[in-house]
């Protein structure tokens, strides 16, 4: 049986931008049962109304492919609402991931709660 490390959501509350939701996680975004939890209430929150979410990532250990693909997916539903996702505290080796993986066109990157809102808040016109 195999032993899925955990992954847990420590924040998720509104931003000062309507629709914009912050995502703080800690672990290892891996597969398995954890996974499947913290994508059922990420999905919850696109699905209540979230049109950005800002995915705090410094204390994300890694990303299995289970994990990119879950982040995809989410970034994808974000657009179809009108938003997208944004990755924020990405280390240079996720980052680098994600662009080998070639799935970084997905995503906005920020470094700054404030850089995030201003994405946001620039690709929605205010």
């Amino acid at each position: 049986m195999a032993q899925w490390r955990e992954c847990t959501i420590t924040r998720c509350e509104p931003l000062e931008l309507d629709g914009c939701w912050l995502v703080v996680t800690e672990g290892s975004l891996d597969g398995g049962p954890p996974l499947d939890a913290w994508s059922t209430r990420v999905r919850q929150l696109v699905g209540d109304g979230a049109r950005w979410i800002v995915f705090d990532a410094a204390a994300i250990d890694s990303f299995v492919d289970c994990g990119h693909g879950a982040l995809v997916q989410v970034a994808d539903l974000l657009r179809q609402a009108g938003g997208g996702a944004i990755l924020m505290r990405l280390s240079t080796r996720q980052r680098t991931i994600f662009k080998l993986l070639a799935i970084e066109h997905y995503f906005s990157f920020a470094e700054t709660p404030e850089d995030a809102l201003a994405i946001a808040g620039l690709v929605d016109g205010r």
